[in-house]
């Protein structure tokens, strides 16, 4: 039964893609020569007048393409206190590693997902909560280390990792006061890590911006994107559009210059779908259908559009734009109500990485373990058999 609920989301999945491809190929009758001779002209004239050179992105598509398909290692290193906590103090500088939330990153956890076929690895680092609250906004010496090691790791494994800036829930509430807190952590985070090769590690700005601080989100990105380039040159950046990372917003960004920059945005629609259990309840009895074709339309040509803008809004040199990384996506894996198992999950999950092969994106699915979109059980040490081969890492 699974081959065959397996196959018939293949061929449809196909289908909605051709149709996409054609509708968005179809073009416009050719004009008579006259309308042809005045097109010309003012062609001529406009470039003649005013040449715009396009931005170089190919070193960005190249880290872009070596980051390939990657995983989370989430709640570790961005583990931290809740700012609506009782007993959360925004003046205190805490003092605590990766395991608050109870799931440190174990050293074997990077040559599991090695051996699994996972390129790359994203690891989320909360920074703000332990670093000195005032200049010069010192690091947490022992987290920075514990950071280094396992970058180290990785890198050893042949596998680049993107570190960031990751639930600075305090700067989304009031950027105002906290923005020099953001510059002066990226100021410290680039000098700490400026001597990683640059194949090895990528910068990400902001996590999941919303609320107040998306309304200066360009600006701060922009401003940080200048500091790191003070230490790190030739580093890769990857810049986070608002709203919790919604790709449609990322035209906020037209006006950065930097062409060494990836845009990383979080995909996971239907919300109701992918978080029931986490943010919803888990008898809303929501499934996914493979063979419903409105749904899968609906991611087909979400990811359409959002290649669709960044060629518009970021077009390159050679007819290249900037490259789109999925920096998160997944199902919730809480919910154990009739149907909504890992077979599900997996079908839903495989229309999205599907699709985003399909169309050049890098990405990194939410997540290894302990996150509550698992896709390896940390207590038996097994991966779940059917995620896995939704993932496809062997293609």
């Amino acid at each position: 039964m699974k081959k065959l609920l397996y196959s018939a989301f293949a061929l449809s999945l196909t289908f909605l893609m051709q149709g996409c491809n054609e509708e968005s190929s179809s073009t416009a009758p050719e004009p008579d020569s006259s309308e042809s001779t005045a097109l010309s002209s003012a062609s001529i004239d406009i470039e003649s007048s005013e040449t715009v050179e396009l931005p170089n992105y190919s070193r960005a598509i190249a880290v872009n393409k070596m980051l390939g398909h990657g995983i989370n290692f989430g709640n570790s290193w961005e583990s931290g206190y809740s700012i609506t906590s009782s007993n959360f103090d925004p003046d205190m500088v805490y003092d605590y590693l990766d395991g608050y939330w109870s799931n440190s990153i174990q050293d074997e956890w990077f040559q599991i997902a090695k051996d699994a076929g996972f390129q790359s690895i994203r690891m989320p680092v909360r920074w703000n909560q332990t670093a000195l609250h005032e200049p010069p906004y010192t690091l947490q010496a022992e987290r920075v280390e514990g950071v280094k090691r396992h970058i180290k790791i990785a890198n050893g494994l042949g596998m680049p990792v993107i570190i960031n800036q990751h639930h600075f829930n305090e700067l989304y509430d009031n950027p105002e006061k906290y923005m020099a807190a953001f510059y002066g952590i990226w100021e410290n985070v680039a000098e700490e890590f400026k001597d990683f090769d640059n194949d090895s590690l990528i910068f990400e700005i902001l996590n999941e911006s919303r609320g107040k601080s998306d309304a200066v989100l360009a600006q701060m990105t922009d401003s940080a994107i200048k500091i790191i380039r003070k230490t790190n040159p030739g580093r890769t950046i990857m810049i986070d559009p608002g709203d919790f990372g919604k790709f449609e917003l990322m035209e906020v960004f037209a006006d950065i210059k930097d062409s060494n920059i990836i845009i990383d945005g979080h995909y996971y629609e239907p919300f109701k779908y992918s978080h029931q259990g986490h943010n919803t309840d888990c008898s809303n009895g929501v499934l996914w259908k493979a063979n419903d074709q409105e749904a899968l339309l609906k991611i087909v040509s979400d990811l359409k559009s959002y290649v669709n803008t960044a060629k518009r809004v970021f077009p390159g040199k050679d007819g290249t734009h900037i490259p789109l990384n999925i920096g998160e996506f997944g199902a919730s894996s809480r919910c154990e109500a009739e149907g909504q198992d890992d077979a599900n999950r997996a079908l839903y999950i495989k229309a999205i990485v599907q699709t985003a092969n399909q169309l050049d994106y890098s990405w990194h699915i939410w997540g290894f373990t302990g996150v509550g979109f698992d896709i390896y059980d940390k207590s038996t040490d097994e991966w779940y058999p059917e995620i896995l081969k939704a993932l496809a890492l062997d293609k």
